[in-house]
């Protein structure tokens, strides 16, 4: 067992399986069937991309792909498909992942139109 509770916290993260799994391997009814942009979108944008991701990112955050609207993920979706359902390589590091499910939920969204409301 470890001794720190960093090395506790650490021996957690890597148990949590972060982004284990394809979308082919995702429950269908673990992800909302019609999802919407307030609804469920925009909280997944919220929690895993603009804190860096934003239109006023200040130095040392990335600039130039704001998700903070509707309007900014759409304008950015082929950026979001290659580094989060694709590559899994967004959010980087070991943070927290985005999820199978949610990725699934984003997928729903988009191939329903990407609608705004």
């Amino acid at each position: 067992m470890p001794r720190t509770p960093i090395g506790a916290a650490l021996l957690l993260l890597g148990a949590c399986g972060f982004g284990d799994g394809t979308l082919e391997e995702v429950d269908p009814e673990a992800a909302p069937m019609t999802p919407g942009y307030a609804a469920h979108v925009a909280p997944i944008m919220e929690r895993y991309c603009t804190v860096c991701h934003a239109s006023d990112a200040q130095p040392g955050e990335v600039e130039g792909y704001g998700y903070e609207t509707c309007a900014k993920v759409k304008r950015n979706w082929e950026s979001i498909v290659e580094t989060v359902l694709e590559e899994d390589t967004m959010p980087p590091g070991i943070g927290r992942r985005v999820t199978e499910p949610e990725r699934l939920a984003l997928r729903r969204w988009w191939d329903q139109g990407g609608r705004c409301e």
